[in-house]
């Protein structure tokens, strides 16, 4: 039987309104969408909202030792605003449409979707009223609860309720409360953040700081405010471009320095929460990628792991299924606390994905391989010569060996930029490859 993928990132559940969302961040978000052929097992069909070129079919066909994953499109070329798969795409008519209409609907066992929302259901149904399925079982596709643990101004209200440790802040629904907030903010601290309550990747977080430095983890943009005043901070609040409302609110909290970050990650299921793996947030510029090792797991306070754990069994308890993970930050003279949940498969789990098809999970459990992520990386070669240049330089991944780097995404276009999954003995192993990568980028990244 068939499984279909469906890579409907940048849905409605987890993002604001389109008109707030850049050209690049819909680039970033359409080549994202390119993670989920990781998750294809043989003869499984992935569908993305860009086309998928033929030589990175082929590659990824390879390293999962001959599969033969069929890609299929909501585009038919590259756009500068390519949006996510939305409803729109499921239309009689639509090219999308057209591709399924063409299906063997009985050989299609089940839908696996990036996130469990209304888009996904509606391609179930076009499928034939399939399950939608994750980590191998098949679970009840909630939207209310898919969108409640992707918000993270419902986040606050409900880690809150359960005893577990935020960052100071409040959610904002006007321009008045966020200027307000704001004012609080900088009145206790030098720096405050502004996110979006739906967003991901850093891009819809804003840092206002009274210093003149200009890069912050976990935020792509900042500006310096000299004058602490309400007028000065409404202005710097509309030159950003944010309008809080009851339906779109803003976070407004004061931003902590952070010593490192974790997502700890667990599946879902209709039986219960089961962790699968703790990796440190790699931040360069934004959320740059992950390091996914047996350490993680071993050194997270027990305390910590068991407030993650209790945020696992309220997601279950209230319906929802599928791949969560738990934001985390020890922060400077804080300690730890929760940034967000995420209910939907994100870098991590694609990391899972290319460990899995390489055979490499257990031996990560184990200790005895380590895994680091880098996502976006500026290399200005087209992905088939990039593969050969690896090859050449011995740095492409070696299966006799366990080790090298796999190109995951080949980018919005063919030429970049790309993601990788870098897999070494230990992290000096890893981290010597990622810097000769890095070389390739010319000193840009």
């Amino acid at each position: 039987m068939t499984a279909v993928v469906l890579g409907n990132v940048g849905s409605d559940a987890m993002n604001p309104s389109f008109h707030f969302l850049s050209d690049r961040y819909l680039q970033t978000n359409a080549a994202a969408a390119k993670r989920m052929i990781w998750h294809a097992k043989n003869d499984d069909i992935v569908v993305t909202p860009t086309p998928v070129t033929g030589p990175f079919l082929d590659y990824v066909n390879s390293l999962k030792g001959g599969s033969n994953i069929v890609s299929l499109t909501a585009s038919s070329t590259p756009t500068k605003r390519p949006l996510p798969i939305s409803k729109k795409d499921l239309e009689a008519g639509s090219i999308l449409f057209e591709s399924i209409r063409l299906l063997d609907s009985g050989l299609v066992s089940c839908l696996e979707p990036y996130i469990a929302d209304e888009v996904s259901i509606c391609m179930a149904r076009l499928l034939g009223d399939v399950p939608i399925a994750f980590s191998n079982q098949n679970v009840r596709a909630n939207p209310e609860a898919t969108r409640r643990f992707n918000d993270k101004a419902q986040f606050r209200e409900f880690a809150r309720n359960l005893g577990v440790p935020i960052a100071s802040g409040s959610v904002c629904v006007s321009s008045q409360e966020v200027v307000d907030a704001v004012c609080r903010a900088l009145s206790v601290s030098d720096k405050v953040i502004l996110k979006m309550a739906r967003h991901s990747g850093g891009d819809g977080n804003f840092v206002i700081s009274k210093s003149t430095e200009r890069s912050f983890q976990g935020a792509t943009r900042a500006m310096c405010i000299r004058e602490v005043d309400a007028n000065s901070i409404r202005a710097r609040v509309q030159e950003i471009g944010l309008i809080a409302t009851e339906k779109e609110p803003v976070v407004v909290e004061v931003y902590s320095e952070n010593e490192f970050s974790l997502g700890v990650h667990f599946d879902i299921g209709r039986d219960g929460v089961e962790i699968v793996g703790v990796a440190s947030i790699l931040f360069n510029p934004g959320y740059g990628g992950a390091y996914w090792g047996k350490s993680l797991v071993d050194e997270l306070p027990k305390d910590v792991l068991a407030w993650c754990k209790n945020l696992g069994n309220y997601a279950h308890e209230t319906g929802y299924f599928g791949p969560f993970s738990v934001d985390i930050v020890k922060a400077k003279d804080v300690g730890f606390f929760a940034c967000e949940v995420n209910g939907r498969h994100g870098g991590f789990s694609s990391v899972r994905a290319v460990s899995n098809s390489l055979g490499l999970e257990l031996d990560i459990k184990n200790g005895n391989r380590v895994v680091v992520s880098r996502n976006s990386i500026p290399i200005a070669i087209r992905f088939r010569g990039l593969v050969d240049l690896l090859e050449k330089r011995q740095l492409h991944y070696n299966s006799s060996v366990k080790r090298g780097a796999v190109v995951v995404v080949e980018g919005y276009e063919d030429n970049g930029p790309f993601d990788f999954v870098i897999v070494g003995s230990d992290l000096r192993d890893v981290q010597g490859i990622e810097c000769r990568l890095f070389e390739f980028a010319g000193g840009e990244y």
